[in-house]
């Protein structure tokens, strides 16, 4: 009989989804046959002609289960949230669930699911995920990201909710001083409240990067020198300053873009001779000068030109450093590594009796 597992998180951009494709490409190695189903995506977009959730594509693109992914995820929310629920009849919503859920686990050992942007979302319409955890009986995987210490008190919250479905937790991006803590309390207080602590994931710079591609796209710029290779982007500096102050701020950087006006030509050049500087991000759609282009050329740093101002253009950069996808060798090779590391993966496969 196929097994199933609802992986859930308490707020949106926990890190869902590289736990899933972790999980996924362990479980494939130790010889399972692996299901993906996320019942309800909330981030449209239109790939090859089809409306598919972002999330839900990328995430079945690695795991390459061999299902379609208007299976994967059967309900994309194309509209305002306000007119999918005046237009949508929760029985129908509950029958297409079920009809692609029967389609992915055909063949399957176990189906992984995910949950929506958070436990709560879709309540109205029967498709939150505990009514989804009730609807295909699926034992719950809480990932917690470690935003402030009231967590717990949010945490709990959701298992008065889920009841004894919710059984397993991974606390995720824990930095510093606070991995002790949790250790030391989360144990205890979650065992006394019928659940387990698998795992805790530490933050990684290179899973909260970006892309030299994705900040491209995101920023609907365009190359001057476009990049050798696809590099992540692990930190933003803002050039604000005089060049004289500059070269200190660079050198602390690691892996860094410089974002700035494109008529700064004396940081740009500083930050050309600054190994740790990856990426010119060029605004106000003023281009640099040819010694510029010709320095960042001959040292393979992609220059990328937008037009908005410096402002607007960090803000939007702020927005979504983050909240990027697994995708890629180096990060889905990250993401399994502190997984097989910090998560008892051994535990997860008992609670499924796999």
């Amino acid at each position: 009989m196929v097994k199933n597992l609802l992986v859930s998180s308490i707020e949106g951009y926990s890190g869902k989804s590289g736990i899933i494709i972790a999980l996924g490409m362990m479980l494939k190695e130790k010889g399972f046959k692996i299901g993906y189903f996320k019942p309800f995506g909330v981030n449209a977009a239109h790939i090859n002609d089809k409306l598919v959730d972002e999330d839900a594509y990328s995430t079945a693109q690695v795991l390459k289960t061999g299902d379609d992914i208007e299976d994967i995820c059967p309900i994309v929310l194309d509209m305002p949230y306000i007119e999918f629920l005046s237009s949508s009849d929760p029985v129908e919503l509950k029958k297409t669930v079920l009809d692609s859920y029967k389609k992915i686990s055909e063949g399957k050992d176990i189906v992984l699911i995910e949950g929506a942007t958070d436990y709560k979302t879709g309540k109205a319409v029967g498709l939150c995920d505990a009514s989804i955890s009730s609807m295909l009986d699926s034992n719950v995987l809480m990932v917690v990201k470690y935003t402030n210490d009231f967590i717990f008190d949010r945490l709990l919250a959701a298992k008065e909710i889920f009841g004894e479905k919710l059984k397993m937790v991974i606390f995720n991006q824990l930095t510093g001083y606070k991995k002790t803590y949790v250790q030391s309390i989360a144990s205890s207080l979650l065992a006394k409240n019928g659940m387990e602590m698998l795992g805790m994931l530490p933050r990684d710079p290179i899973l909260g990067g970006l892309f030299v591609s994705e900040i491209k796209d995101a920023l609907n710029g365009e190359f001057l020198v476009e990049p050798k290779e696809d590099i992540i982007i692990e930190q933003l500096l803002i050039g604000a300053m005089s060049s004289q102050s500059a070269m200190g701020y660079f050198r602390e950087s690691r892996n860094a873009a410089l974002v700035t006006g494109g008529d700064r030509s004396d940081l740009h050049i500083v930050a050309l001779e600054v190994p740790s500087i990856k990426c010119l991000i060029l605004t106000g759609n003023l281009e640099p000068s040819k010694i510029v282009l010709g320095m960042a050329e001959e040292r393979g740093v992609p220059v990328i030109l937008v037009k908005e101002d410096t402002l607007r253009t960090t803000e939007r950069l702020a927005e979504i450093f983050g909240k990027a996808r697994i995708k890629g060798d180096l990060k889905i090779r990250k993401m399994c590594e502190l997984v097989e590391s910090f998560v008892d993966v051994e535990k997860i496969t008992q609670y499924l009796e796999l």
